[in-house]
């Protein structure tokens, strides 16, 4: 019966169109948040999300300018913290994790319609020293994609012995190794060596992650950079010291990249579960620590958290009109509607 109503809701909940949407929740800015731009195929993020091609991303672009106020991080943060006023309909745009297509692709196309933009980076990966275990996973997958049967029937064969697994081809390979978090990180680049694959050269002829100098060049250039922890952890799943360590360490590599006296801070995939009363001690004891932003929708949070829309969402991300903006902001609405509907018939 719950399950009925909830479709009944969410059925309803379509009906109404995002203009009334946007009056009926008011928000003073809309966080959307990218993860990778690219024409070509990108292997070691394919099994995470969809690239967003250059044509799709500037169609975004030129609708954000039509029919928003795309403001940059200086203008939010004085918003929240110097009681600046925004822009009406202002829009804060972000990009997550820090590949290269930052700066090979999506900063031309920013600087081409004058638009900022805030770029979250993860500074393990910096300078392509490390790789993150999903990237090694993917490239893991298309790796295996590439031997004949004799050759990933033996593969398959060294997994089961060496891991104790029943694997019995492709698919079960593929699943099994999405299905790995980061405490798994050893145990993939011990199927990297089974494998054959060596992610570190790799990394030496194919770099996949921004560079110091090309994160000093997008600085200089008018571009936010900001802090997306070391090593990429769920922050909720560790200790309270590794995660004041993850997010105050990698805000001072930023600031010895950048200079800047200010670094804001986006958490990896969510910071649901995560303390507020927390998150706001460390912030007291560092004051070089700006914003922080979290990944859902349009859903209100304390004041130094903003939420942002994922913007690469895969049942949006082939829409047949120029652009998907209007699809997701009209889904984070009817999301957070639910949300508070089915909140209430709780009480």
């Amino acid at each position: 019966m719950k399950n009925i109503i909830k479709k009944l809701i969410q059925t309803l909940l379509k009906i109404i169109p995002l203009p009334i949407y946007s009056l009926i929740v008011r928000r003073d800015v809309i966080g959307l948040t990218y993860h990778a731009v690219s024409d070509s195929p990108l292997p070691h993020v394919h099994y995470i999300y969809p690239p967003v091609t250059t044509s799709r991303f500037e169609q975004a672009l030129i609708f954000l300018k039509r029919n928003f106020n795309v403001v940059t991080y200086e203008l939010l943060h004085a918003y929240i913290f110097d009681g600046e006023s925004l822009p009406n309909k202002a829009v804060h745009l972000s990009f997550d994790d820090g590949y290269v297509e930052c700066y090979s692709k999506v900063r031309p196309l920013l600087l081409k319609h004058g638009l900022p933009c805030t770029f979250f980076v993860t500074t393990d990966w910096i300078d392509n020293r490390d790789m993150f275990y999903r990237n090694k996973a993917c490239l893991c997958i298309e790796e295996f994609k590439g031997f004949s049967a004799d050759e990933a029937e033996k593969a398959v064969n060294r997994l089961n012995h060496t891991f104790d697994t029943q694997l019995k081809g492709r698919e079960d390979f593929t699943r099994w190794l999405l299905s790995m978090v980061q405490a798994d990180n050893e145990k993939i680049d011990s199927v990297c060596k089974i494998l054959g694959f060596d992610w570190r050269r790799y990394l030496q002829k194919k770099p996949i992650y921004l560079s110091s100098e090309q994160i000093k060049e997008m600085a200089e250039e008018g571009f936010t950079i900001g802090s997306h922890t070391r090593t990429h952890p769920k922050l909720a799943r560790v200790s309270v010291e590794e995660m004041e360590a993850e997010i105050i360490e990698s805000c001072r590599i930023i600031q010895g990249i950048t200079g800047a006296g200010i670094v804001p801070f986006a958490f990896p995939n969510t910071a649901t579960g995560i303390n507020r009363k927390t998150l706001e001690d460390i912030r007291s004891r560092y004051p070089y620590l700006g914003l922080f932003f979290d990944s859902k929708g349009v859903r209100k949070d304390v004041p130094f958290i903003i939420n942002r829309i994922w913007a690469e969402k895969p049942e949006f991300s082939e829409k047949g009109s120029k652009t998907n903006i209007p699809y997701l902001l009209l889904d984070a609405y009817q999301e957070l509607a639910l949300e508070n509907i089915l909140a209430l018939g709780r009480r």
